[in-house]
């Protein structure tokens, strides 16, 4: 593997695989500490006193599953992308730099979800995974853009994959504004991820069949 200038693209698997590993080890981390939130019952309590612990705990439970699950998604669509890079640059570097700073966050703007009652948390909550489906997007579309993709991509499959990835930014920018309403409501609102994908397979269908 070898880089040209500053930049200059590179190429090579060893390179590759270095910037992947460092990726995952961000994930890794990232996921890893969603459970430091959760408090362990005292060992002297009693069984009734520990449920009663456990059953208090049930906010940080709940943002344990949601953020675990949110964050193994964006590890998927993001190990699915780099199967498509077969190059990159340092703008391509920065900017997966960036979108890893983000994961990064979420344990913390996960922490404060359960933490912290109220409108703002589920603000910052929805803020911090709309930017980062934000900044993925646009990772994908600067490697298809700079020709930093594998040759068997088409536009299609760019087209169908950056809708897969802001199809998230969408849910948590629009909870966002329902916060204002409820945060309970704008939480709840998050189930429609569970529907999204198909949703938007649906749309993207009928329209390709007008096409």
């Amino acid at each position: 593997m070898g880089e040209s200038e500053a930049e200059g693209q590179a190429t090579g698997t060893e390179g590759m695989a270095r910037l992947a590993g460092f990726s995952d080890g961000v994930f890794a981390i990232a996921i890893t500490l969603l459970i430091l939130n959760i408090e362990v019952p005292e060992s002297t309590a009693s069984a009734a006193v520990a449920v009663a612990q456990v059953i208090r705990e049930w906010p940080d439970v709940l943002s344990y599953v949601i953020s675990f699950l949110v964050i193994g998604n964006y590890w998927i669509v993001h190990h699915s992308i780099f199967e498509d890079v077969d190059s990159y640059d340092r703008r391509f570097l920065w900017l997966n730099v960036v979108y890893l700073m983000f994961i990064a966050f979420i344990p913390f703007s996960t922490s404060l979800l359960g933490d912290v009652p109220g409108r703002f948390p589920v603000i910052v909550y929805a803020g911090t995974l709309t930017l980062t489906s934000i900044v993925l997007a646009v990772l994908w579309r600067y490697a298809w853009t700079y020709d930093l993709l594998d040759g068997t991509v088409d536009g299609e499959k760019v087209r169908d994959v950056t809708a897969s990835i802001l199809t998230p930014a969408v849910v948590f920018a629009g909870s966002i504004l329902v916060s204002f309403v409820s945060a309970q409501l704008a939480m709840y609102s998050w189930v429609l991820l569970l529907f999204a994908d198909s949703a938007r397979e649906r749309l993207l269908g009928g329209e390709t069949a007008r096409g």
